[in-house]
């Protein structure tokens, strides 16, 4: 008898639902552990899956596999529904399955407008990486973003993974970054070494004061 074939893909899909179900648990439960609410997710090196009552077939195949490369955003206020407070915080969960795949190394090997072909990419499956990256943003002032998303979507790209602080929006907007290879969270006692790290890197951001402007000179 003559073996299927499509039993490869059959097993792929449950691979991936089996990662699923370990993967988001896990940030679902530190989110729920840093005592913040869910702001939105998105994607970044595809689309999103297309809605119902869009026509499926003019969508990239690769828009069906969401969780590629993407974020989910969560954040912590003191007064929920105000004006972010300088102890407000928004953090973003930005998971890579596949480096091959993120966004900057698809645009750069492949093109931007380019759907590269699964079967022809670069670099091999064992010779690429999954990890995860953990962002914290927070406002050096109190009122200056009226709220979580508008805070997380004005600070321009990523802060380095580094530990160390990164300023954008004119110096209004504070961020901090690490990255985990996801090897380093599949054990037992993975999320405590998550929160740690994060609350560690929480604590640097909160003290970090941005340096005040010299004062303007008369002309």
């Amino acid at each position: 008898m003559m073996s299927d074939p499509f039993s490869v893909v059959r097993l792929a899909h449950r691979i991936c639902a089996a990662y699923y179900q370990q993967i988001l648990p896990l940030l679902n439960e530190t989110a729920h552990r840093l005592d913040t609410v869910f702001v939105q997710w998105d994607t970044w090196s595809f689309n999103l899956p297309p809605q119902r009552n869009k026509n499926p077939f003019n969508s990239w195949e690769w828009d069906f596999l969401p969780i590629m490369d993407l974020s989910f955003v969560f954040s912590r206020q003191q007064e929920p529904g105000a004006a972010m407070g300088t102890e407000d915080f928004v953090i973003d969960f930005k998971l890579v399955t596949d480096s091959e795949l993120s966004w900057e190394q698809r645009a750069k090997h492949y093109g931007e407008n380019e759907k590269p072909i699964a079967s022809a990419l670069n670099t091999a499956p064992e010779d690429a990486e999954s990890y995860l990256c953990v962002y914290l943003f927070a406002a050096d002032k109190k009122g200056v973003y009226d709220s979580p998303y508008t805070l997380w979507d004005s600070y321009s790209g990523y802060p380095q993974t580094d530990g160390s602080v990164a300023l954008s929006d004119e110096d209004q907007l504070k961020g901090i970054g690490f990255k985990m290879p996801l090897h380093e969270l599949a054990h037992d006692g993975s999320g405590d070494e998550l929160v740690a790290r994060i609350n560690a890197n929480l604590t640097i951001l909160q003290a970090y004061k941005t340096p005040s402007r010299p004062p303007a000179k008369r002309t």
